[in-house]
């Protein structure tokens, strides 16, 4: 007997009578279950009761959503006689959206067969997470994608040479939101609403029907690539998006010391394998596990993406504390945390002492310690407002020692009015004698906040991934030879061969003979075509002493060496060079604040030819000593003519620290 007949006999009734229950359920109409508007915030959530049959097939719940604000960790999720269908995700506006447009979108989540029954039923959506406005609850008899009308779309990302490279593909539709992407490809993508971070080798994601604008980007080194499209119900339509890379780096590898995952840190939205898309997706070089008094191994999870050719991955720890939050590493994910035990930690330890912590960071083997967004969750309330900082002179009213090696002085958390707030706290320091790098990092806990928009681009002896030495990395943090960065990278040198965390010895200081000047700095400023620099600073010793306007060129890229002449300083001194540029708005890498910047580490000089580097508040301690007594006492006159002479005259900031220091001695003449 010819079974494969008889088996072509049984289907053939099977298929008829599936396709017509589903064609006759298709036929049903829609059931409004709630049309009314409904609030989701806080401990308010929603539940209705409403009457349905049992759906033998796959049906749609539909509604209209409002959530502008991504959650973190903790979600909104949508429930169907208890079965989760999913969770409420942000449908973010982006810069320039239609003002009059609402901001809800028609969202749909699968209802799977036998879910519902006939009668009552109950629609819940339950959890917490971000305020939200949820209307329009309708029940539609058919699949999501007959629900929706959905289309089908295919995206490559390549180089001009034609080779897949990772990015962030950023979908804006016509009101200027991100719009939910539905049926994305999995496992080398990490999506949410209007974002897939990709491979680059070809990636699927459904539309609703309407216009929609692409966008592929990969960090700040990279230029961009816009293509706009059409969705059609049920028609597919493939796309190849090519991008280049815009800023040469030569020299420096990217590094974000500071990201975290839901699995590590027990909040945010990247799961392992998302967050190292993303950071592929970005361009990043050198990335730091930071999460949350846990120490997360990366390496497992590249292997199992496929990116470990993209970055190299360092473990490290977020030592968090209410005092206080430090990056710290390397650390070995086998052995205990530092100021707690192996295994996962409380979010906040018990042990806020930094002298303690950042001991046991050492102990445990931290190489580079950074304290993180000083002006974190305000400036009263961040480390630098509770032990009472003194912006001017950088003492701390109270506090431990900051014997860390830097700090994130550009960072999306640090909650300042200016960029050049920042700044300038971190060069009070500096004057004072701290020897504190200035570090860039982002703090991204989600797919949605783009890793290394805030960086640290790190001298490096090779450019190469699989090359790169770890002893490098930590070096370059603690030696400063290092930039700061958000947008703009920038390099500084001085009598052209002397760079960042450098000490220029005074023979190497000479007099130019066209311009009279005893030194000249060189500042190389680079950025992608849609980053527009617009002013770049010199420092010395925490005073601006020279400026210069950059001109860009619209939608080009912006690659320049700028050369100042500058005045031998009278004293040992440091040299900074501060870049500031435009805001960014292009969807997907839209900055946290209203400018790009850079920041250089200093370079050093030592004036007085004694072979080391002496920072304004140790010379104002010497300058102080030369003209005191031999008891250390000090006439009127002595002071006055201390404070008029020429030696401290010429630098504020040594001026500064001698009216510092006198004011103090006075003050504990009083107190004997």
């Amino acid at each position: 007997m010819d079974l494969s007949r008889h088996k072509a006999f049984i289907l053939l009734p099977v298929c008829i009578t599936t396709i017509f229950t589903s064609e006759l359920l298709s036929a049903e109409p829609p059931l409004v279950i709630d049309a009314k508007s409904h609030q989701v915030e806080g401990k308010k959530v929603f539940e209705t009761a409403f009457s349905a049959h049992a759906n033998p097939t796959e049906f749609t719940l539909l509604f209209d959503l409002k959530l502008q604000k991504q959650s973190s960790g903790r979600y909104w999720n949508v429930f169907i006689n208890d079965q989760d269908l999913g969770r409420l995700e942000a449908n973010t506006r982006q810069v320039g959206a239609d003002k009059k447009a609402d901001g809800f979108q028609r969202v749909g989540y699968t209802v799977p067969a036998e879910v519902l029954k006939t009668g009552e039923n109950t629609l819940a959506i339950t959890g917490k997470g971000q305020p939200a406005a949820v209307r329009n609850f309708v029940l539609d008899p058919r699949p999501l994608k007959q629900a929706l009308q959905l289309g089908t779309v295919t995206v490559k990302v390549q180089t001009p040479e034609g080779q897949p490279v990772p990015a962030r593909l950023t979908v804006v539709n016509a009101s200027g939101e991100l719009p939910h992407l539905y049926n994305a490809s999995q496992p080398t993508t990490a999506v949410r609403p209007g974002i897939l971070y990709t491979l680059g080798t070809g990636d699927t994601f459904e539309l609703p029907p309407g216009g929609y604008t692409l966008y592929a980007t990969r960090g700040m080194e990279w230029g961009y690539d816009k293509q706009s499209i059409v969705v059609n119900y049920d028609q597919r339509q493939s796309h190849t998006m090519v991008i280049s890379r815009e800023v040469d780096t030569t020299g420096f590898i990217a590094c974000d010391s500071h990201i975290h995952t839901l699995p590590g840190s027990g909040h945010g939205n990247a799961t392992f394998e998302e967050r190292m898309i993303t950071i592929a997706g970005e361009g990043i070089e050198v990335a730091v596990a930071t999460d949350h008094n846990h120490i997360s191994d990366y390496r497992p999870f590249q292997k199992s993406t496929g990116t470990q050719s993209h970055f190299h991955a360092i473990s490290g720890d977020e030592v968090t504390t209410r005092n206080g939050h430090f990056t710290a590493f390397p650390l070995d994910s086998d052995k205990a945390v530092p100021g707690g035990v192996k295994g996962r930690n409380p979010l906040f330890l018990e042990n806020d002492d930094w002298g303690e912590l950042i001991a046991d960071m050492r102990l445990k083997g931290a190489e580079v310690i950074i304290l993180n967004h000083p002006y974190w969750p305000s400036i009263p309330d961040g480390p630098f407002g509770r032990f009472r900082f003194n912006r001017r002179t950088g003492n701390r009213g109270e506090g431990p020692e900051f014997n860390f090696n830097g700090y994130e002085v550009v960072q999306p958390a640090n909650k300042i009015p200016d960029f050049f707030y920042a700044l300038e706290d971190w060069m009070s320091l500096l004057n004072r004698g701290s020897k504190l790098s200035a570090v860039g990092a982002t703090d991204s806990h989600t797919v949605n906040d783009p890793v290394g928009q805030a960086r640290t681009y790190l001298k490096s002896t090779t450019d190469k991934v699989s090359e790169i030495v770890p002893r490098e990395v930590y070096d370059a943090f603690t030696q400063g030879r290092a930039v700061a960065s958000a947008g703009i990278f920038a390099d500084l040198k001085l009598q052209g061969q002397y760079q960042m965390g450098d000490l220029v010895p005074v023979n190497a200081i000479h007099a130019d003979k066209k311009t009279g000047s005893k030194l000249t700095a060189t500042l190389r400023v680079a950025s992608p075509s849609w980053v527009q620099p617009r002013e770049a600073m010199i420092y010395v010793n925490g005073k601006q002493v020279a400026h210069q306007t950059i001109k860009t060129k619209s939608n080009q890229p912006t690659d320049q060496t700028l050369s100042f002449p500058l005045e031998l300083p009278p004293h040992d001194a440091y040299v900074v060079a501060f870049v500031l540029g435009d805001g960014i708005t292009l969807p997907g890498w839209t900055t946290y604040g209203k400018a790009s910047q850079a920041i250089t580490n200093p370079i050093f000089l030592d004036v007085d030819g004694d072979g080391k580097y002496s920072a304004p508040r140790e010379t104002a301690q010497r300058l102080i000593a030369k003209s005191q007594k031999k008891d250390g006492s000090f006439s009127p006159v002595q002071r006055k003519a201390l404070l008029d002479s020429s030696a401290v005259k010429a630098d504020a900031a040594i001026l500064l620290h001698v009216q510092d220091l006198l004011s103090q001695e006075t003050s504990n003449d009083r107190d004997e």
